[in-house]
């Protein structure tokens, strides 16, 4: 039995085989392919090309398309987005000048409002009728001590409405906000306070000092400016926290220089002297004298 179904196996394997080479031989992968000269050959012909002739061009000059931003035709303008969503030619960081800035911050004159929202002191969080808010009094300087919807006849004004509001974060950290909505009968005005934030009037003084000419120059709010010879100072912002501002500097046919300017105190030394320093001390000659000296 086992004869058999060897002998069985081995004629299979046989058949298979001659099906195989039969298949290769009928039906080839490649056939060969006869090649044919092609009947004709065109001829080549020459032909000829103009000789280019030049042309004397002149490029106009460059033009001022803003003020402080030269460009040509190979170079394009930058222009910056500033935090107003407007287009600028200036960027809207401060750039450190290579000298002295020419002018001086002396002051930051601010009228605040007279009474500004010290904080709060919550006894249940849930009832605000038993929450003391703390109102300063910018007048003669006091701390009041208020419940909501209080009345202040001899200050004039009163309380309307008083609010805390709790935010989480995606931190999952709270924001806590405190709202003081009083009625002033001085002014006629309604007022919001809020407890970690200064509210000034609409008036406001910022006051330079020339450093070559010592001439004094006041300006009234943002977006203003004053020339200095022929060199424009631009007031951009006030940042009333740090008692800065971030001045722009506009000289005739060269790019616009921004920095921040901090109060000014009398016998502070120059950015140029500062420059003058440094290299001194990175003087090869200093360093060597330093040398010597140790040894």
């Amino acid at each position: 039995m086992k004869e058999l179904n060897e002998k069985l196996i081995i004629s299979i394997a046989v058949g298979l085989l001659v099906i195989g080479l039969s298949f290769i031989f009928l039906f080839p992968a490649q056939k060969s392919i006869e090649a044919k000269a092609p009947s004709s050959i065109k001829p080549y012909s020459p032909i000829d090309i103009t000789e280019a002739v030049a042309f004397d061009s002149e490029w106009p000059a460059a033009k001022e398309q803003a003020k402080g931003e030269m460009f040509d035709l190979f170079t394009p303008p930058e222009i910056f987005i500033n935090e107003s969503g407007d287009f600028v030619f200036r960027p809207p960081y401060a750039v450190t000048p290579r000298g002295p800035f020419g002018i001086h911050l002396l002051e930051i004159n601010l009228d605040p409002y007279r009474f500004q929202l010290e904080g709060f002191v919550e006894e249940d969080r849930y009832d605000q009728s038993r929450t003391t808010i703390l109102l300063h009094s910018v007048e003669d300087g006091k701390s009041l001590r208020l419940s909501p919807f209080a009345e202040l006849p001899q200050y004039g004004f009163k309380i309307l409405d008083w609010q805390v509001v709790r935010n989480f974060n995606d931190d999952k950290n709270t924001e806590v906000i405190a709202w003081l909505k009083l009625e002033d009968s001085r002014t006629n005005r309604i007022i919001n306070l809020r407890h970690d934030e200064h509210l000034y009037e609409d008036s406001i003084e910022i006051v330079f000092e020339s450093a070559k000419t010592n001439e004094i120059y006041v300006l009234r709010g943002a977006k203003s400016s004053f020339f200095v010879e022929d060199v424009e100072f631009r007031l951009d912002s006030v940042d009333f926290e740090s008692s800065t501002v971030l001045m722009t500097k506009l000289i005739p046919e060269s790019d616009p220089i921004t920095e921040i300017l901090s109060i000014y105190t009398p016998g502070e030394k120059s950015t140029e002297i500062t420059t003058d320093n440094k290299e001194e001390t990175n003087n090869p000659a200093s360093i060597e004298e330093a040398f010597n000296s140790f040894f």
